[in-house]
C-alpha cells in the first residue's frame, strides 16, 4: 500500500484546539461527533498544514465564517480603528483569542514526534529596520516598548521557509493573490456548501479529454444510471468574470440539461467527485460530506471513495452527523479491505479527545446500534 501523507496529526492553539494528537489516522479518515467540538477545525487545520500557513487559506477560513469578509480591503494608511479589528479578525484563528494588543499567539500543525515537518504561524509584532546593503525589511520585534514603532505581522513557518508577513497585507487580495509557497501535494477542500462555480470550472478544466472525466461520470451515475455525458458550458453573468456551469444528457431528455436540475445531491456527488480526482497523490477534505445525499446512495458513494482513495493515492478526511452515513461508511470499509478509520471527537472538560474506531470497532458497533456519532 503506498505510504500515507499522515499517518498522525497534532494541533497546538487553533481555534477550540489547545492541543489535539490523532495518533491513528488511515487512507479514509471519519470524523463524528457533537456540534461546536471542531470538527470543520479539524479539517481547517489540516488545510492550512497541507498549504504551508498559505495566506489565502487562512484568509478563507476567515472568510468562510464570517470572521473578515466585512473588513475592508487594504488601505496602508488605515487608522488605528481597521488595525483593531484586524487583530480581533485574526486572532478566531487561535485558540483562547488573547486580547491584549501586545499578546503574541502561536498556532502549530504537523505528525506526532517530527516537529521538523511542523507548520507555524504566529500573530505578533514587527519592526522596520534598514539592513547594511541600504534595504528596508521586517522582522520580528523584541521586547515591545512603550513608544516603540511596530506593526502587527504574520510569522509563517515551514520547514526551511520563514516569512512574516504585515497582517493588513493578509486582507489584501492583490496581496494574497500573488503570495505563493511551494507546495509539494494538492489539497482540496470541499466544504458542506460545495464548491464555487471558479473551483467547478478550474477543477472541471484539469481533467477533461483524460481518463478520470469518466470517473467523474461514473460517480454521477451512482445516483443517475441513465446519464451519458457530463460537460460545462459559459454563462455570462457579470462583464468581469466568464462562469460555467455543469450540464449532463440524460437518456430520458432530449437535449442536455443543468446539473442542478437534477437535485442537490446530483451536485453534491459531482462536487465530490472533481474534488477527489484532483486530489491526485494528496489529500482530500470534505465537511459534512452527505450533505444533500439520500441515505439509499451512501455505501455506493463510499465504495468510489475507497477506490478512488486507493486509485490516486489521496487521503481522504471528512466529517459527518449522520448515522446512515457512517453505516455506509463502515460497509464499504469491509468490503474493500482497506485501511478506513473513524474518529469521534468529544469535549471533556474542556478538552477535545478522539477516540477511534477501526474496521473492526465500526463492525461491531453498526450491528449493535452502539452510538459513535
Amino acid at each position: 500500500m503506498t505510504k500515507l501523507a499522515l499517518s498522525s496529526f497534532e494541533i497546538h492553539g487553533f481555534r477550540a484546539f489547545e492541543h489535539l494528537k490523532l495518533e491513528k489516522l488511515g487512507r479514509v479518515n471519519l470524523f463524528t461527533g457533537k456540534n461546536n467540538v471542531g470538527k470543520t477545525s479539524l479539517l481547517e487545520a489540516l488545510w492550512v498544514y497541507a498549504n504551508q500557513g498559505s495566506p489565502s487559506v487562512l484568509w478563507s477560513s476567515l472568510e468562510g465564517r464570517d470572521e473578515g469578509g466585512s473588513l475592508p480591503e487594504l488601505r496602508m494608511t488605515g487608522g488605528d480603528e481597521e488595525l483593531e479589528n484586524q487583530i480581533a479578525s485574526v486572532r478566531y484563528l487561535f485558540y483562547g483569542r488573547k486580547q491584549s494588543r501586545s499578546d503574541s499567539q502561536k498556532m502549530e500543525f504537523g505528525p506526532l514526534n517530527n516537529s521538523r515537518y511542523h507548520v507555524t504561524v504566529k500573530l505578533t509584532w514587527a519592526e522596520s529596520v534598514v539592513d547594511d546593503l541600504g534595504n528596508r525589511r521586517l522582522r520580528e520585534a523584541g521586547q515591545i516598548t512603550e513608544g516603540m514603532d511596530t506593526i502587527p505581522a504574520l510569522l509563517i513557518q515551514s520547514g526551511k521557509n520563514n516569512n512574516l508577513i504585515r497582517l493588513d497585507r493578509l486582507f489584501a487580495r492583490s496581496f494574497r493573490d500573488q503570495f505563493s509557497i511551494q507546495i509539494e501535494s494538492p489539497c482540496v477542500f470541499l466544504p458542506a456548501s460545495g464548491l464555487s462555480i471558479i473551483e467547478i470550472g478550474k477543477y472541471w478544466d484539469n481533467i477533461t479529454l483524460g481518463p478520470m472525466e469518466n470517473d467523474v461520470l461514473n460517480t454521477l451515475k451512482i445516483i443517475e444510471p441513465d446519464i451519458e455525458r457530463v460537460n460545462l458550458i459559459g454563462t455570462q453573468k457579470s462583464s468581469r468574470m466568464r462562469e460555467r456551469i455543469p450540464i449532463v444528457k440524460v437518456s430520458s431528455f432530449a437535449t442536455p440539461i443543468p446539473l442542478k436540475s437534477l437535485g442537490e445531491g446530483m451536485n453534491r456527488m459531482f462536487g465530490i467527485a472533481l474534488a477527489i480526482v484532483n486530489a491526485k497523490d494528496g489529500i482530500l477534505l470534505v465537511d459534512e460530506i452527505e450533505s444533500g445525499l439520500h441515505y439509499s446512495v451512501l455505501r455506493e458513494m463510499w465504495h468510489f471513495i475507497y477506490e478512488a482513495a486507493k486509485q490516486l493515492n489521496v487521503q481522504v478526511f471528512a466529517t459527518t452527523h449522520s448515522w446512515d452515513c457512517i453505516t455506509g461508511f463502515q460497509q464499504a470499509a469491509q468490503d474493500n479491505k482497506e485501511d478506513g478509520m473513524l474518529i469521534r471527537l468529544a469535549n471533556k472538560k474542556g478538552k477535545i479527545l478522539p477516540t477511534y474506531f477501526d474496521e473492526k470497532d465500526l463492525s461491531i458497533a453498526t450491528r449493535e446500534q452502539i452510538e459513535v456519532r
